[in-house]
């Protein structure tokens, strides 16, 4: 190539400005490029943070339609409405919001028989299938007029052990709605989800993702950092022109050497080690070269602060996600998390492991009593003492209302005791008085333990210990309670759901409740001094008896509950006027209900009617008092009001003795098991005449239960006792068939005899000569028909 001999200045410059073109649009192009490249890894991330953001979002759904199925399936009314759906429509329409079952109006439920056939024809608004479908899945989304829906099916069993299928559940969710409802979408823009579904097409739940589309939100700083770099290169262009009038040397001074630096900059802060102050250096620098360094400095700095904070909000989620909102420990989720990493460890490392339940006793009477908001500072008081009582590197896991949970690694059953014993003693010690609760906070805790060896049975821990619970809980028990040891006979208690159904609708419904009042005489005479009310349950028409509901009343702590339903009904019978005037009545109150100041309260209401029917108490269960002092200045303040205090069921139970020293009583019934020895000619039927003589001379009077035979009768006339109660002398009656005895014969009290039938009996305890005589003659037809 042949240069020209000479060239002019104007070539020069434009030579120049050429050449500084080039420079300046090949720097451009770089750090465009750089750019570039730095905003599709952003783009990238945050679509890759979109996608997992909508699959958490998408599983947190089906997570909690799961879980409502589950609820739903668990639940006893469910199982009612499929054997009786008188109720139904009420129940899908109201009852399954108002008892929390389902969350949301998008979400529906429906119940279909075993055939797969809907139990009820759905309202035109908001159609449910008339079968379910064989061909899908147990959940399906569909495309309905333009919306999309999910289907969640569910079975419903008759038990816990699932083998007896009473028909199928099925819950509908406006699935777009409910999933762009959540509050987490902060990548993924909701106006741009989309499932690709034709109308009246349905899809199976694990092939949503191939029809999900939807980006991620615009990244703000992505814009920035192009609105940064326009003017950059514009400046650049600016200074290109300026620089063509200061010559070759401004340009090589000014220009080539703060762009070396910058190329550096750029290049030490790909590599991580660009320095925001680098040292002064004679050589002058261009200020909006300057700028570009800080502000491609400052973007890092955003860029590295952005990230942290992702990494400090996500160990925040995870964290959250995890604990419990109220107490700080940690929550259910957790727990099923951790039990997983548990039975890991335990395969590598086999070791002897206990699970700890932990169950507050009476909470629901304390949260009732004194309010919710008290009663969760009781719960965050027993998580404090609890994550105190337990091992350094133990859990405490709050499975939900009043129920805690941990487990010891590294153990054995004598070990779970002491950390359980010690959890009760800081229980005990805490100070629950400063919130005004005057009723002891204990805990009942169920320990289950599996050896080293038989970790193949680990999955079994928690239901032993919740057996075990519930035996710690028993009247009688240690409140702590080891599997095997102490469960013999509680893992055989079980309640028919028929009979608990039964209960809590007398709970709430008036007049479910019956009374049925059985005579009890005055000896020697044998004339009824007063009536014993007995409850009944009228459940469909069928008489339910003590036996069958009154273990659910034990096992569900419904005490106080039924024993407020039986004194609304007592009070109700004695203001019918259906009793005469004199009539005394005597009532039945649980040892556990005496305690509570709205049962005294009750109490006190009633004794209005003493003036006309003198009322007695019966303290059924008096083993299980815990507050000696407070129930006995009770007694004491029933008894001011004319109220007779008597000791039910003397002769079992713990320590009757010793109850029958602390509290104030007037009268003690001897149990049927003790009066039965009195009709033996042996050992054991002279100790029992021998203390019946002994509590009648200190002062006690003394009424005879269970009296069935003449012989033990005759006994119990001999023996001096005041007054006796059996189906010799007399069976329970309804109030109407007492009331109707009672009219035709004035002035006498009816009586039931052995056989069932009402017989009248005059003041002085003898049979009135009218009933007698057409007694006879109805025997006399008989013999002769």
């Amino acid at each position: 190539m042949k240069w020209p001999a000479s060239i002019s200045i104007k070539q020069i410059a434009l030579a120049f400005i050429a050449g500084l073109l080039v420079l300046v649009s090949l720097i451009g192009y770089f750090a465009a490029y750089q750019t570039r490249a730095a905003t599709n890894s952003l783009a990238q991330h945050n679509q890759s943070a979109a996608q997992s953001e909508m699959a958490a979002a998408v599983q947190r759904l089906l997570s909690q339609t799961e879980e409502q199925a589950v609820n739903l399936a668990r639940w006893d009314e469910t199982r009612q409405q499929l054997v009786l759906p008188e109720y139904y429509t009420y129940w899908r329409d109201q009852r399954v919001y108002e008892s929390g079952m389902l969350n949301s109006r998008l979400v529906r439920a429906a119940l279909y028989a075993q055939s797969g056939t809907l139990l009820e024809a759905s309202p035109a608004n908001n159609r449910f299938p008339a079968r379910l479908p064989p061909f899908l899945a147990s959940s399906w989304l569909a495309n309905e007029a333009g919306a999309i829906t999910l289907y969640y099916a569910f079975p419903i069993y008759n038990d816990e052990q699932q083998q007896a299928l009473l028909g199928h559940g099925l819950i509908k969710l406006d699935f777009m709605s409910a999933l762009l409802q959540q509050e987490t979408l902060h990548f993924t823009d909701t106006s741009s989800v989309r499932l690709a579904l034709k109308p009246g097409e349905m899809l199976a739940v694990p092939e949503l993702f191939s029809r999900l589309s939807f980006s991620a939100h615009p990244d703000l700083d992505q814009l920035r950092l192009q609105t940064i770099l326009t003017r950059t290169l514009l400046g650049l262009f600016v200074l290109l022109a300026a620089t063509t009038l200061l010559g070759f040397l401004a340009y090589n001074r000014l220009l080539i050497r703060p762009l070396g630096r910058l190329l550096q900059d750029i290049d030490a802060m790909q590599h991580g080690r660009f320095n925001p102050n680098p040292p002064r250096s004679p050589t002058m620098r261009i200020s909006e070269l300057e700028n570009i360094r800080r502000s491609l400095y400052d973007y890092q700095l955003q860029l590295r602060e952005l990230h942290g904070s992702m990494e400090n909000q996500n160990r925040e989620f995870h964290s959250q996600a995890r604990q419990d909102a109220l107490t700080g420990c940690h929550n259910r989720r957790a727990y099923e998390e951790d039990w997983d990493d548990f039975r890991k460890k335990l395969e590598l490392s086999p070791q002897g492991v206990a699970f700890l339940l932990f169950d507050c006793d009476r909470f629901k009477t304390i949260n009732d009593t004194y309010g919710h908001a008290k009663g969760d500072r009781v719960l965050s008081i027993i998580a404090d003492a609890l994550v105190m009582a337990l091992r350094a590197n133990d859990r405490l896991y709050r499975l939900g209302g009043d129920e805690f949970a941990t487990v010891l690694l590294r153990t054995s059953p004598a070990q779970a005791k002491q950390v359980a014993q010690r959890c009760q003693s800081l229980i005990d010690a805490a100070g629950f008085t400063e919130l005004g609760i005057i009723e002891p906070v204990g805990l009942s805790i169920g320990i289950a333990f599996c050896a080293a060896d038989q970790l193949e049975h680990i999955d079994e821990l928690p239901k032993q210990a919740d057996i075990a619970m519930y035996t710690a809980k028993q009247p009688g028990r240690n409140r702590i309670a080891l599997y095997g040891e102490d469960t013999e006979r509680a893992s055989q208690t079980l309640v028919a759901s028929r009979e608990t159904s039964a209960l809590f609708q007398a709970l709430t419904t008036p007049g479910m409740i019956e009374m049925h009042y059985q005579a009890i005489h005055g000896l020697p005479g044998r004339q009824v001094d007063y009536y014993e009310a007995l409850a009944r349950i009228r459940y469909h028409g069928d008489l339910m008896l003590p036996d069958a509901f009154l273990p659910v009343v034990s096992s569900r702590r419904l005490e106080t509950e039924f024993d407020m339903a039986v004194l609304h009904q007592i009070d109700a019978d004695l203001s019918s006027g259906l009793l005469p005037t004199g009539a005394g009545i005597s009532v039945n109150l649980s040892a556990q209900s005496i305690s509570h100041p709205e049962i005294v309260s009750q109490l006190l209401e009633l004794s209005r009617h003493n003036a006309h029917h003198p009322l007695m108490l019966e303290i059924t269960e008096t083993s299980l008092i815990t507050q000696m002092a407070e129930v006995s200045t009770y007694l004491d303040l029933l008894r001011t009001l004319n109220y007779r205090i008597a000791m039910d069921d003397f002769g079992t139970g713990y320590s009757p003795l010793r109850y029958l020293v602390d509290l104030p009583v007037d009268v003690v019934k001897f149990d049927i098991s003790l009066v039965n020895k009195l009709g033996m000619d042996n050992r054991a039927g002279q100790v029992v005449a021998d203390f019946a003589r002994m509590m009648s001379e200190a002062g006690y009077s003394l009424v005879a239960e269970g009296v069935e035979t003449e012989t033990v009768l005759r006994k119990v006339e001999s023996l001096g006792i005041a007054h006796a109660q059996g189906y010799l002398l007399g069976r329970p009656i309804p109030l109407t068939e007492l009331a109707a005895s009672l009219a035709r014969t004035p002035g006498a009290h009816a009586v039931p005899d052995a056989a069932g039938s009402v017989l009248a009996r005059t003041p002085d305890g003898k049979e009135d000569p009218q009933a007698v005589e057409k007694r006879d003659q109805e025997s006399q037809q008989a013999e002769q028909g």
